[in-house]
């Protein structure tokens, strides 16, 4: 009888080894959770603070580029019989030398205006598609609008919007 007795206290195991297993794996959960938190949680802003940060940019008025802003225009392509359903819409700044240019383009944005339209209306979707297309397009104004102004006053041609569709 007395073996009886021992072999159900074998099988039925010690309550106390059930709770130290239970008590080493809420532990070792709970030191996993606090180490993966503190590997991912944010930088404080007093963590933040002691980078040193980089020295502020600054900006010397005679390399800001002097633009005066063309209009917004959108027109049609040319396709194979004339006109075609796609449309550019384009916004253009020109990189001029000097502040006091700008009242001399002013006498001559109806003109300039006038050139552009007809120069982008004669471009194709295909040539324009290409980021060559869209330089040769640059230099083309350029050179028109220097021509009209009689001076080589502007520089660069700056692209603001650029829609093709």
């Amino acid at each position: 009888m007395a073996d009886e007795v021992t072999e159900e206290k074998k099988s039925s195991g010690s309550p106390m080894l059930k709770i130290i297993i239970i008590v080493l794996l809420i532990l070792l959960l709970s030191g996993g959770g606090f180490v993966g938190w503190t590997l991912l949680k944010k930088p404080s802003e007093d963590a933040q603070k002691k980078e040193p940060e980089p020295p502020p940019v600054q900006l010397n008025s005679n390399s800001a580029p002097v633009t005066y802003n063309l209009d917004t225009y959108i027109v049609n392509l040319m396709g194979k019989s004339g006109m075609s359903k796609k449309y550019l819409k384009i916004g253009i700044l020109l990189g001029i030398g000097s502040e006091e240019q700008k009242p001399d383009i002013d006498k001559f944005k109806p003109l300039i205006n006038d050139s552009v339209l007809i120069l982008l209306t004669s471009k194709t979707y295909n040539e324009l598609g290409t980021v060559e297309g869209k330089i040769q397009l640059k230099q083309e104004l350029i050179m028109r609008i220097n021509q009209l102004l009689g001076v080589p006053m502007v520089k660069k041609i700056y692209f603001t919007e650029f829609v093709v569709q």
